[in-house]
């Protein structure tokens, strides 16, 4: 047994060298890593796809630059050159709102400049006006960039036809026109934020309402007929005594009724007016209406309010004035 033993022990020794030597051959050979192996094919896959080309506009979004030097980069770059990826850049910005970190007052002026721009360069009426309807619809907006919504849509339907090349800050390209269809469409949804009543307690209402007030007064070519005649019914109810709206609101019904349909309105303006108990708040508004669409049979009533009432007399004497001045255009000797 011990002689086999001895005769065994080479035999052993070299296997226990042959092993070690693969153990150690195995040790030094460069491994791969499983981690790094699944992570390959993605790198690779990564590396085929195109890289994006960073915006031409993407220091406009930048609050670390003072916002008034952004804004006159933006109005420079888009002088030079606006395409559709500039006009496209623009829309995301307006969705996005004000960059991170900027001031409120300083993001309203940003986004009021976003608008404006999109209204002088994009040639699409029904994107540029589903856009910023989308923005005067959606309650997360602040109340003003909803505000600015509302004039941007108004002084874009009232901008002329392109003439020229040089006039092309105040007018529209043919085919940035909007059709009857979609001037239609904007100004029934003007109509609908005007008497909303979860925006009563707002100004957009007011603001809604002045706008119609100066397609009125100049209508170039606009035909707001029908949507006056919408509003005659919520104006009747906010012209009511009783009437549960706020007295901003109610104010601003007092001005749109002159001016959209003052015949109608007319008697029921003078009741607001000619109230002694009345609310001078109201009855202001009512006054320097009656000097807009009143009457030679006012005159003398607007004369005892200018002496009987000091708050009123301003407003009275304006009115007094005006009415003078309409009726000796309208009856020259």
């Amino acid at each position: 047994m011990t002689s086999l033993l001895r005769k065994s022990l080479p035999f052993i020794g070299f296997a226990f060298l042959g092993g070690a030597g693969v153990c150690v051959w195995n040790m030094r050979a460069p491994s791969v890593p499983d981690t790094v192996a699944r992570l390959e094919p993605a790198r690779l896959k990564s590396s085929l796809r195109p890289r994006s080309v960073p915006s031409k506009l993407a220091f406009f979004t930048d609050p670390g630059q003072p916002w008034q030097l952004r804004i006159d980069l933006l109005r420079n770059a888009l002088n030079e050159e606006c395409g559709e990826p500039e006009i496209r850049e623009l829309y995301r910005f307006m969705a996005n709102g004000a960059p991170q970190g900027e001031l409120p007052e300083h993001g309203y002026v940003i986004v009021n400049e976003i608008m404006e721009q999109l209204r002088r360069h994009d040639s699409d009426p029904q994107r540029f006006s589903s856009a910023l309807l989308q923005v005067l619809q959606d309650s997360r907006q602040p109340e003003v960039v909803r505000d600015y919504a509302v004039q941007h849509l108004v002084g874009w339907l009232t901008l002329r036809p392109l003439q020229a090349p040089e006039e092309a800050q105040d007018a529209l390209r043919p085919s940035a026109r909007p059709s009857p269809e979609i001037t239609a469409h904007v100004l029934q949804s003007l109509v609908a934020a005007a008497i909303d009543p979860e925006l009563e307690q707002t100004n957009i209402p007011g603001t809604t309402l002045m706008m119609f007030m100066d397609l009125a007064r100049h209508p170039g070519g606009i035909d707001c007929s029908q949507s006056i005649d919408t509003l005659k019914p919520w104006l009747t109810r906010a012209l009511e005594e009783n009437s549960m709206l706020s007295t901003p609101v109610r104010v601003s019904a007092i001005q749109a009724a002159g001016v959209l349909a003052p015949d109608e309105f007319r008697p029921v303006i003078r009741t607001i007016a000619y109230a002694e108990n009345g609310q001078s708040s109201l009855r202001l508004p009512s006054i320097a209406v009656l000097g807009q669409c009143g009457e030679a049979a006012d005159l003398e009533k607007l004369r005892d309010i200018s002496i009987a009432h000091p708050e009123l007399s301003y407003a009275a004497q304006d009115a007094i004035n005006s009415l003078n001045s309409r009726l000796a255009q309208a009856n020259p000797r």
